[in-house]
């Protein structure tokens, strides 16, 4: 009983992940039926995550009241987050086209999604409108609805604001912190049953569609599994060169947010945790803050990576020539396209099926997709919220607010700890 204590977080949360797996493969109904768990863990996850992104914008903002400061440090993410995206289509085009993992696929493999697959073709993904819809009319619904590039805009501003008044303005501060630090306990609370959440959602997910369903397009499943290990060590390598620090022990300390990513597929669900590891390594609220949820808006390394291989995937099922010069192209149409569609419904695939649909590749080819649309779904959420870890580490380096010794230090102290979440 002793010894159970002493399991980690992530210990329990790996025996929720293999034990749903088991249950799925082997009673897929008792499975499908475990779904509400996954279902009340994620929608608790949900109801964390607005209230502690507002309050620690409005408490990492206005509390410092340098805004020279906050206008250097969105530049310098966007910096990195351009730089990230471009590296990640680079390594998934290397990825698809070394693989091959589109050559000799059967497309009866794609089951009969086709309907899905015309319906996301005839969407597009209009950029003005998505550019005037950074601003909220209501902020109310804006939080309601989770659109988080609308609610940073509005703690922004508010946070101005509230440094700008003087007194009046410092209570509401202190309230933003107090609310922070209320919000971290709840987190903590929440964290403890992950391990069921995890466990009933991957029951669900094996259950429904069946282990059966990763045989035919393993090749894929590979293809991108391997592209992103290999983007995420050379990210964190050039990270790593740029800013003198080994990077390279994030990985560890973030083993808890990141199993909690790859098992729900859901980045919702890492960004409480990974925000309070991350503050836990030294790196200022203020820049976490900030940092990780304008990242999941601007630098979806995953899904960037993902849509670049799945549309060469789609020429290679098909057979069709797409020489390097297209491939290339394509990067370009991909690295504007992936801007700021976290909020859009199946963006992924709007983006894949507009960018095939532009080049004259066969979009219902998608169809081929779905079946294991949710294995991937985890490694680029696994890929989205390493990758914007890595930018605050990177962001906060460049802007001096925490030293490489310190990082090294509270690597080995965060590793030595045995506290739970």
């Amino acid at each position: 009983m002793h010894s159970l204590r002493k399991m980690s977080l992530a210990t329990w949360i790996m025996i929720g992940l293999l034990a749903g797996i088991v249950v799925g493969a082997v009673a897929p109904e008792v499975g499908k039926a475990l779904k509400p768990l996954g279902d009340i863990f994620i929608r608790m996850i949900k109801m964390i995550v607005v209230p502690l992104i507002f309050s620690c914008l409005v408490m990492g903002i206005a509390g410092t009241g340098d805004f020279k400061k906050l206008g250097k440090l969105g530049g310098k993410s966007i910096i990195w987050f351009e730089f990230a995206t471009t590296l990640a289509l680079i390594v998934g085009l290397v990825a698809v086209n070394v693989l091959q993992p589109g050559t000799g696929v059967d497309l009866s493999a794609g089951g009969t999604n086709d309907a899905v697959a015309k319906a996301a073709s005839s969407k597009g993904l209009d950029h003005v409108a998505m550019l005037v819809n950074i601003v909220p009319t209501n902020i109310i619904d804006a939080m309601g609805r989770g659109d988080m590039l609308q609610i940073i805009f509005f703690s922004c501003l508010f946070a101005i604001a509230c440094a700008s008044v003087g007194r009046e303005g410092k209570q509401i501060i202190d309230l933003a912190r107090d609310l922070a630090h209320v919000m971290f306990r709840v987190t903590h609370y929440v964290m403890y049953i992950s391990p069921i959440g995890i466990f009933g959602a991957i029951a669900y997910t094996v259950g429904t569609f069946g282990i059966g369903m990763l045989l035919p397009l393993v090749k894929l499943i590979l293809c991108l599994y391997v592209a992103i290990i290999i983007f995420l060590l050379v990210v964190l390598a050039i990270g790593s060169i740029l800013t003198k620090t080994n990077l390279f022990p994030l990985i560890k300390v973030l083993k808890e947010p990141l199993v909690l990513a790859f098992s729900t597929a859901a980045s919702e669900a890492a960004l409480p945790i990974a925000m309070e590891k991350l503050e836990t390594l030294g790196l200022p609220k203020r820049i976490v803050s900030f940092v990780l949820p304008l990242g999941y808006t601007f630098n979806l390394d995953g899904s960037t990576l993902y849509s670049c291989v799945a549309v060469v995937f789609l020429a290679q099922v098909y057979d069709i020539n797409f020489p390097i010069e297209m491939q290339l192209l394509m990067l370009l149409t991909l690295m504007l396209s992936t801007k700021g569609i976290a909020g859009v419904p199946g963006a992924a695939l709007i983006v894949i099926a507009g960018t095939a649909a532009a080049f004259g590749l066969p979009v219902e080819g998608i169809a081929i997709l779905l079946g294991i649309d949710r294995v991937l779904d985890m490694a680029r959420t696994f890929c989205n919220v390493t990758g914007n870890c890595i930018a605050a580490a990177v962001v906060s380096r460049w802007e001096k607010e925490v030293s490489a010794d310190e990082l090294e230090h509270n690597y080995e102290h965060s590793m030595m700890s045995k506290e739970n979440i």
